[in-house]
């Protein structure tokens, strides 16, 4: 009876730890700061040139744009992306957002610029693990299946494959979900990059 508590305990201690974790790296990945820029993982990035003048962002190096703002971080060379959410007419985040900052070359100057896209470190992590337990999971039970004379008989071999293929669509369905939601993310990102684009051309 002890031994159940502390199991129960230690399980609830845990999943406090996780959330806390979870909720500690949104917070720092949401900053609106300069620490901001180069935090979270790395998941795709758009390179060209572009101009970047000192003089089109204000004394506090902000940039407002028609769905969002622009910050100038000089002593990164890069400019945070911080879109309204209300503006892009999405009132909620998936569990993969995108962040995104365009590291330039140069200021004034025609130069290299890339936009990198980023994603907070719990939600790569926390989607990789559940990938991996859902694929081991389905192969600890083949193995198992197998080692107990479970593919002897034709009844026991449809229901291994059967249970696999559902194993693939769960699989599969998780697959499509994260696809989705970084196509939406993503759509969001871009959409104040070329609102950024325009106002750098424009001068």
């Amino acid at each position: 009876m002890v031994a159940s508590h502390l199991m129960h305990a230690a399980f609830l201690l845990g999943a406090v730890i996780v959330a806390g974790l979870i909720v500690a790296d949104w917070m720092a990945f949401s900053r609106k700061s300069a620490k901001a820029v180069g935090y979270g993982i790395s998941v795709g990035r758009h390179q060209e040139t572009l101009r970047v003048r000192r003089a089109q962002f204000n004394e506090d190096g902000i940039l407002t744009l028609p769905r969002g703002v622009a910050r100038l971080c000089p002593e990164q060379r890069a400019i945070l992306l911080l879109p309204d959410m209300r503006q892009l007419g999405l009132a909620f985040r998936t569990a993969w957002p995108l962040n995104g900052a365009v590291h330039y070359a140069t200021l004034e100057e025609q130069a290299p610029a890339t936009l990198i896209k980023r994603m907070p470190w719990s939600s790569v992590l926390m989607t990789a693990l559940w990938f991996l337990t859902v694929a081991v999971g389905m192969l600890v039970y083949l193995v198992s299946f197998a080692l107990a004379g479970g593919f002897s008989s034709a009844s026991g071999a449809f229901l291994a494959v059967a249970l696999s293929g559902l194993g693939l669509l769960v699989l599969l369905f998780g697959f499509l979900i994260v696809v989705a939601a970084y196509r939406l993310e993503n759509k969001r990102l871009m959409a104040i990059y070329e609102e950024l684009r325009a106002a750098l051309a424009g001068g």
